[in-house]
């Protein structure tokens, strides 16, 4: 059984490494825009201060990028009556200041955006309020991830304003636990994708995408080497961790009261679904029963948010999902494993001939072969003689006399389960010989009618069928049979699941006798 995925936490990450905008004296190296609006408070005090973006130091993992690097800063200072009266554009390598003017006493909105790169024009409040950032590519973080903060209504009493930013996007830590799965199970992530990603959001209001258009066709991904680590076992049976960043989505509380991880499907008919965010694992998968083939996976899919009903991407906030895979990590049929790429493993072959024995060149007889489970009849298999002067195979099974001698027959499934069964040819021209049809071994459903017959040379060589055998399985119950006018073919109307025996011999001068074995399921 799948068990639910384990969300440890979907909690706020800024707050070890907030980034805060500080009004004090200390230098900037960079580029500043700078424009001033009008100055609207009068007649008071101001001060001269300067703004500092203050940026803690990180190490930075392979792979994701610095959720702590700023490139550039638009910064929009309003007054009290709402007017602008600072907008500056700042870029550089890394934290600094500049100066401005800002009243005693005065109370200000001051309003941050990092990362943007490039300048923004807004002229007011509201403006900025409906402002709409765009991301180039999802996975484009070179210049920082993009960030907002603002401070309303501040009065200005000392020369030091705090403005956390947060980041406009949500983190998403997945990783594997195997723990729980069955011994012959073992699957390799191949790929991690955000779907549905946004490629849009408001800075200064919550994102809720109700537009097609703002989604990215296809969203940020770690595929091949970028997910060896989901795909490493520690000693607790849980992978490491890999990383998604993905834009703000508050879709909301969609299934409202709902508490079953795994009921956690919205129907195909609502209109809310194409807005959702989700992940998608796709995973090679192998075990005794089952595979995916090439080009094929098996995908898991799973909704952060922040319970089995919510289907919110909160910005600024970590998702902690844990894939905890049960016994096959198939079993079950909710919204989040799509199994279609997933095929049966042969787990037994058999042959109908565990012996063949020619008695002239070119002599042909075809090998029928009995795959279990039953629907493994799609399996691909493969033929081939170690011996090709003494007997051919073909796609099919035929088996074709070339030459006097001895030579192995194999079929193998070419589905990774390792099944695979041998008939030994013998070649030995003769002038008399008995062979049976469809061969020794034969494998048929209950309900099933199934003839067997002998053919032998030459035709006046006294022939005998079983009697005794086929009346024990007749009153076990296992079939009905019937025996053909020529007296040698046995006409089997399977009845129950079981094994029986018949048995077939010929006497001078071929002096031969098979058993033929009867399953019946």
């Amino acid at each position: 059984m799948m068990k639910k995925p384990d969300i440890v936490s979907a909690a706020p990450y800024f707050m070890k490494a907030a980034m805060t905008i500080l009004i004090s004296c200390l230098c900037f190296h960079g580029c500043i825009d700078h424009d001033s609006g009008t100055e609207s408070n009068y007649g008071g005090e101001s001060i001269s201060a300067s703004l500092v973006f203050g940026v803690r130091n990180a190490v930075t993992k392979a792979l994701d990028p610095d959720e702590e690097k700023i490139s550039d800063i638009n910064l929009f200072i309003f007054n009290s009556m709402g007017v602008l009266e600072h907008r500056l554009y700042l870029s550089g390598s890394g934290a600094g200041s500049c100066n401005v003017r800002l009243l005693k006493n005065g109370i200000y909105s001051i309003y941050v955006c990092a990362n943007f790169g490039y300048r923004i024009n807004a002229a007011s409040i509201e403006d900025l309020k409906n402002l709409k950032y765009y991301l180039a590519y999802p996975d484009d973080y070179s210049i920082g991830l993009p960030m907002s903060g603002y401070n309303e209504n501040t009065k200005v009493t000392e020369d030091r304003i705090e403005i956390p930013l947060e980041r406009l996007m949500a983190r998403v830590t997945v990783r594997v636990d195997r723990s729980r799965l069955a011994d012959d199970v073992e699957f390799n992530v191949r790929s991690i994708q955000v779907e549905g990603c946004p490629r849009s959001v408001y800075p200064f209001n919550r994102n809720h995408i109700r537009d097609p258009f703002d989604f990215f066709p296809s969203g940020f991904i770690r595929k091949d080497y970028e997910t060896d680590i989901l795909n490493t076992t520690g000693y607790d049976g849980k992978s490491g961790k890999v990383c998604l960043y993905l834009l703000e989505n508050m879709q909301g509380d969609l299934l409202p009261g709902n508490t079953d991880e795994k009921a956690k499907v919205l129907p195909d008919n609502a209109p809310e679904k194409e807005f959702c965010s989700y992940i998608e694992i796709k995973s090679e998968y192998l075990s005794d029963a089952h595979y995916t083939q090439s080009g094929k996976y098996l995908i898991y899919r799973l909704y952060p948010g922040e319970n089995p009903g919510n289907f919110d991407i909160c910005r600024n906030y970590e998702y902690n999902i844990c894939i905890i895979p049960e016994g096959t990590g198939l079993d079950g049929d909710e919204w989040r494993i799509d199994k279609s790429g997933i095929e049966n493993s042969a787990r037994t072959l058999e042959l109908s001939y565990s012996t063949l024995n020619f008695s002239y060149i070119g002599e042909s007889t075809r090998i029928v072969p009995y795959l279990t489970p039953e629907n493994t009849e799609g399996t691909r298999l493969y033929w081939d003689s170690d011996d090709k002067s003494v007997a051919t195979v073909s796609n099919d099974g035929t088996v074709t006399a070339k030459g006097e001698g001895k030579c192995s027959v194999i079929c193998y499934a070419a589905d990774g389960s390792g099944c695979s069964a041998e008939c030994m040819v013998t070649v030995n021209p003769l002038p008399y010989y008995m062979k049976i049809f469809p061969g020794n071994f034969i494998r048929c459903e209950k309900g099933e009618i199934v003839e067997v017959k002998c053919e032998y040379f030459p035709n006046d060589t006294p022939f005998d069928i079983g009697i005794e055998e086929l009346e024990y399985d007749k009153n076990r119950g296992i079939y009905d049979y019937g025996i053909s006018e020529d007296g040698k073919a046995v006409t089997i109307y399977t009845k129950e699941r079981g094994t029986g025996l018949l048995y077939m011999e010929v006497g001078y001068p071929v002096n031969q006798s098979e058993m033929i074995v009867l399953v019946i399921d």
